[in-house]
């Protein structure tokens, strides 16, 4: 399943980036892959990773639609967990011209930040059945310039998941009958942004 959906992001991506190169604005197609942490219980696991595409209407501010995995297993016991997936509407801003970063760095170094909502799904290896939630999403992400068309990034981003009912061992958070929740866990991640269409990556940097 988790293979099919991959599929169907990559190809929606692909359609895109082709419609990117013939208009305005700055589209970006971006990927990260990093650590998720997790507090209840606590679990740090590497194994996220983060799809998606951008466009910003002006050198301020944008929106972007991103597909996040995770996957939570317990050092206790290994085998119990959830995997996590994730899609985001998010709006983004880009702090470094608010903050003068590209100026006061020589253009090497910038930073968005992003902030959002979506649904998520938790697959726990201990019930057959799916926890179902929405989700809110916070986070910052650093950049460094490395020529017109692609730059690295870093990104650091909370999740909120509401109405869950799965802890990140797999498990139910109350005994008895399910109840829901307000969760939530970290990621941290580096990845690539690559540039598309007319403006390649002139909202960003210039």
């Amino acid at each position: 399943m988790k293979g099919k959906i991959i599929l169907c992001i990559a190809l929606v991506l692909t359609n895109l980036a082709g419609f990117a190169q013939k208009q305005e604005g700055q589209y970006s197609l971006e990927a990260t892959y990093g650590g998720s942490f997790a507090s209840k219980p606590s679990i740090t696991q590497f194994g996220h990773y983060d799809l998606g595409i951008r466009y910003m209407f002006d050198p301020n501010w944008g929106i972007k639609f991103d597909f996040g995995h995770d996957k939570f297993r317990n050092d206790e016991t290994p085998k119990q967990g959830v995997d996590y997936t994730r899609l985001s509407l998010q709006a983004v801003h880009n702090l470094g011209r608010t903050l003068n970063i590209p100026k006061a760095t020589g253009g090497a170094v910038n930073a968005l930040a992003h902030a959002g909502l979506g649904l998520s799904v938790f697959k726990s290896t201990q019930q057959k059945t799916k926890d179902n939630m929405g989700n809110l999403i916070v986070g910052v992400t650093p950049q460094i310039y490395i020529f017109e068309d692609m730059s690295l990034q870093l990104d650091f981003s909370y999740v909120v998941n509401l109405l869950q009912h799965f802890d990140y061992d797999g498990t139910y958070h109350f005994e008895g009958a399910p109840k829901s929740f307000t969760g939530g866990h970290a990621t941290a991640s580096i990845g690539i942004i690559y540039y598309l269409g007319k403006r390649h990556s002139d909202y960003d940097w210039r």
